[in-house]
C-alpha cells in the first residue's frame, strides 16, 4: 500500500487485525527495554519472543510473523543472531524492522548499522529524529541514544526509503514517514515520552506488530505511530509524573479500539498529513 492510499478506515482495520491475529514478533533487542517492549506487544494483542542466541535464530524466525532488530545494547552474539535471522526472514518473506539505536554514538554502532543495511533488506527502518538525520546525512545530532536535534527529516526519510526500498520513519515532536514516493507528517504525542526509557523501542514494537498483523509495512507503520501518539496523550492526562506514566501508557495502548482511529486519526486533519 502507498501512503496516499491510507485512510482512517484502513488504519482502524489494521488495528483491529492486530488485536485479532495475535502475530508473533521475534525481537533481538536491548537489555534496557526488553520488558517494556514485551508488555507493549501483549497490550496490543501481539505475542513477544526475545532471544539473542544465534543457534535458534532461523527456527524462531520460522515461527514469527515479524522480526525486530534493535541495536540498543549490541553484543557479538546479538549481531550474529540478527544476521542469521535476517537471512531466514528474507527467505521466508517475514516483515522486519531495524531500529539503529544510538547511531552516531560510536564508530561500532555506525559501522554495524551500515553493514546490516548493505547486506539485508529490512521492511521498515525506524529511528529517532537524530539517528535518522545522521543516517540519511541531512544534519542532526544525538547524545548517546537520545536525539539532540533533527536535520531535514522530510528529505531524510524519503531518501532512506528510496535507497533501501523500505518504509522509513523518524520519531520526535512530530513523526515523519515515507514509502519512497510520499512523506507523511504525524503530529501529536505526549511530551512525557522522552522521560520513558525505551519509548522509541516500544514504537518499533507497536509499528512492526501492526504491520505483521495486517501484512503491510506502510499501513502498519502509520497505524503504529498514530497509536503511540494517542495512547501517550491519554496517559499523560491521567499520570502524576514520569513514574506513573509508563503503566498508564501501557493501559492506554491496551484500551485503544479501532473506533479511536476514526475519531482521532483523520487523514489530512489533526493527526497526519502529506508534506
Amino acid at each position: 500500500m502507498k501512503l496516499t492510499d491510507c485512510t482512517p478506515e484502513k488504519a482502524a482495520n489494521a488495528w483491529e487485525k492486530s488485536k485479532a491475529a495475535h502475530p508473533l514478533v521475534f525481537h533481538v533487542t536491548n537489555a534496557v527495554a526488553t520488558a517494556l517492549q514485551a508488555n507493549a506487544c501483549l497490550a496490543i494483542g501481539a505475542s513477544p519472543l526475545m532471544s539473542q542466541y544465534p543457534d535458534e535464530a532461523e527456527e524462531l524466525v520460522g515461527l514469527a510473523q515479524g522480526f525486530l532488530v534493535n541495536l540498543g545494547t549490541p553484543t557479538p552474539a546479538a549481531l550474529e543472531t540478527v544476521k542469521r535471522g535476517m537471512t531466514a526472514a528474507g527467505a521466508k518473506g517475514c516483515l522486519s524492522l531495524l531500529d539503529p539505536v544510538g547511531y552516531g554514538a560510536s564508530r561500532f554502532r555506525v559501522e554495524s548499522t551500515n553493514a546490516l543495511l548493505r547486506e539485508y533488506s529490512f521492511s521498515i527502518l525506524k529511528g529517532n529524529a537524530g539517528e535518522i538525520s545522521l543516517l540519511a546525512g541531512v544534519g542532526g545530532a544525538t547524545k548517546g541514544v537520545d536525539a539532540l536535534s533533527a536535520g531535514d527529516l522530510k528529505r531524510g526519510v524519503l531518501e532512506l526509503a528510496r535507497a533501501h526500498r523500505c518504509v522509513a520513519c523518524a520519531t520526535g515532536e512530530a513523526d515523519f514517514l515515507s514509502d519512497g514516493e510520499s512523506v507523511v507528517r504525524v503530529s501529536g504525542g505526549s511530551p512525557m515520552l522522552p522521560y520513558l526509557s525505551g519509548s522509541g523501542c516500544v514504537a518499533g514494537t507497536v509499528v512492526l506488530s501492526v504491520a505483521a498483523a495486517c501484512g503491510d509495512a506502510v499501513l502498519g507503520a502509520l497505524c503504529g505511530l498514530l497509536a503511540m501518539g494517542v495512547a501517550s496523550e491519554r496517559a499523560e492526562e491521567k499520570c502524576a509524573g514520569s513514574g506513573t506514566f509508563p503503566a498508564l501508557f501501557i493501559d492506554e495502548l491496551h484500551r485503544l479500539s479501532p473506533e479511536d482511529f476514526y475519531l482521532e486519526a483523520r487523514a489530512g486533519g489533526a493527526r497526519w498529513s502529506l508534506v
